[in-house]
């Protein structure tokens, strides 16, 4: 179990540096409950790495097909004694990853890589702290002597009354400090992210009246709003993803 969450730590840092596709996608009930879904198409990436691979290598072993599901409430119930052993600081960035549920589809035949980080919600209001959950996951595995990431100065909420939906960008309160560090390091990753996009996919009860967003798309039966982005562009102006929704 460990070594499958080292691998997905391993994945998560390695997208950093490839092209990568993220689809950010809810499916939202009538009484305000629901699925978040953040999935992470590597698929091209894998295939970057088969070209860059010793071709005599590849045809000697085995192409690897994996299809699990990892349920971290069942990983934190079965090492809940030596958790406890860990200073507080580790219990919490595990404690934050009890809802999450982690699905990796890879297959080498196919050139097929996904990995979709999933959490059912009661209320919207539990997504508040997603980008923070699944931070937390990504920081399992850094050395305490790392630098830690700069934090982003702005953080996704959710809203919704059954009429309306609203995705939320807010601004954190950090110092200027922190801000020109994050926007450095923005600007240095930059050229890592060409190629990666950002899409977003949102199931509503409803038909779609109408939007904020004047790119977005709709599905024929109007309860699917699709939008598509790059990634460069949402992180250095992540209120562009700042949008209403008005079902029927």
């Amino acid at each position: 179990m460990q070594k499958l969450i080292n691998l997905f730590i391993f994945i998560f840092i390695a997208i950093l540096f490839s092209s990568c596709e993220f689809t950010e996608r809810i499916n939202l009930n009538e009484n305000g409950s629901g699925t978040y879904t953040l999935n992470m198409d590597m698929s091209a990436m894998m295939q970057a790495m088969k070209k860059l691979g010793d071709s005599t290598d590849v045809e000697n072993e085995k192409p690897e097909i994996l299809d699990t599901i990892m349920d971290f409430n069942d990983f934190l119930m079965e090492k809940k004694d030596s958790i406890a052993k860990l200073p507080k600081e580790e219990q919490e960035k595990l404690k934050a990853l009890k809802d999450m549920k982690l699905h990796i589809e890879m297959n080498e035949i196919t050139d097929v890589f996904n990995m979709d980080f999933i959490f059912d919600f009661k209320s919207i209001d539990e997504l508040k702290n997603i980008q923070e959950k699944i931070s937390k996951g990504h920081s399992l595995n850094e050395k305490k002597e790392d630098s830690p990431s700069p934090e982003a100065p702005t953080e996704v909420r959710f809203s919704f009354d059954g009429k309306k939906f609203h995705r939320i960008i807010i601004d954190k309160n950090l110092s200027e400090e922190e801000k020109e560090a994050y926007k450095k390091s923005m600007e240095q990753s930059a050229s890592m992210m060409n190629g990666s996009s950002y899409n977003i996919e949102y199931h509503f009860p409803k038909p779609i009246k109408s939007t904020t967003y004047k790119d977005a798309t709709l599905s024929l039966d109007r309860k699917t709003l699709y939008i598509k982005t790059d990634l460069n562009t949402i992180t250095s102006n992540p209120k562009l993803l700042d949008f209403e929704v008005i079902l029927e």
